[in-house]
Protein backbone atom coordinates (compact mmCIF):
# COMPACT_ATOMS: atom_id res chain seq x y z
CA UNK A 1 0.00 0.00 0.00
CA UNK A 2 0.96 2.74 -0.62
CA UNK A 3 0.02 7.22 0.02
CA UNK A 4 1.48 9.66 -2.41
CA UNK A 5 1.33 13.25 -2.31
CA UNK A 6 2.06 15.89 -4.72
CA UNK A 7 3.82 18.63 -2.70
CA UNK A 8 3.50 20.69 -5.61
CA UNK A 9 -0.11 21.04 -5.02
CA UNK A 10 -0.72 20.54 -1.25
CA UNK A 11 -1.84 24.14 -0.08
CA UNK A 12 -1.74 22.80 3.67
CA UNK A 13 -5.16 23.03 4.01
CA UNK A 14 -5.15 20.33 6.90
CA UNK A 15 -8.36 18.33 5.97
CA UNK A 16 -6.69 15.46 5.62
CA UNK A 17 -5.00 15.62 8.68
CA UNK A 18 -8.27 16.40 10.15
CA UNK A 19 -10.30 13.64 8.69
CA UNK A 20 -7.95 10.96 8.56
CA UNK A 21 -9.22 8.14 10.74
CA UNK A 22 -5.74 6.59 11.59
CA UNK A 23 -3.79 9.52 12.17
CA UNK A 24 -1.56 9.58 9.00
CA UNK A 25 -0.94 12.74 8.25
CA UNK A 26 0.73 15.25 9.30
CA UNK A 27 1.50 19.09 7.86
CA UNK A 28 5.58 18.69 7.26
CA UNK A 29 8.01 21.61 7.51
CA UNK A 30 9.23 21.38 4.71
CA UNK A 31 8.13 23.71 2.34
CA UNK A 32 7.06 23.67 -1.65
CA UNK A 33 7.34 26.33 -4.75
CA UNK A 34 4.68 28.12 -3.90
CA UNK A 35 5.55 28.90 -0.10
CA UNK A 36 3.28 26.01 1.71
CA UNK A 37 4.50 23.69 4.46
CA UNK A 38 2.70 20.02 2.26
CA UNK A 39 1.25 17.23 4.27
CA UNK A 40 3.35 14.30 4.74
CA UNK A 41 2.32 10.42 5.40
CA UNK A 42 4.33 10.26 8.74
CA UNK A 43 2.83 6.44 9.64
CA UNK A 44 1.66 5.52 6.38
CA UNK A 45 1.91 1.65 7.73
CA UNK A 46 -1.54 2.88 9.34
CA UNK A 47 -3.58 3.57 6.77
CA UNK A 48 -6.72 1.17 6.01
CA UNK A 49 -7.33 2.70 2.16
CA UNK A 50 -10.59 4.09 3.14
CA UNK A 51 -9.68 7.26 1.13
CA UNK A 52 -11.41 9.64 2.74
CA UNK A 53 -8.07 12.02 2.22
CA UNK A 54 -8.22 11.45 -1.24
CA UNK A 55 -11.54 12.15 -1.59
CA UNK A 56 -11.61 14.96 0.87
CA UNK A 57 -8.04 16.77 -0.85
CA UNK A 58 -9.76 20.11 -2.28
CA UNK A 59 -6.08 20.23 -5.16
CA UNK A 60 -6.39 16.44 -5.56
CA UNK A 61 -2.84 16.11 -4.13
CA UNK A 62 -3.52 12.79 -2.07
CA UNK A 63 -3.39 9.37 -3.71
CA UNK A 64 -4.17 6.16 -1.98
CA UNK A 65 -2.65 2.58 -4.07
Amino acid sequence: MAVYVDSALCKSCGLCVANCPKNVFAIGTKVNKKGYSYAEPIHEDKCIKCKICEKSCPDLAIYVE
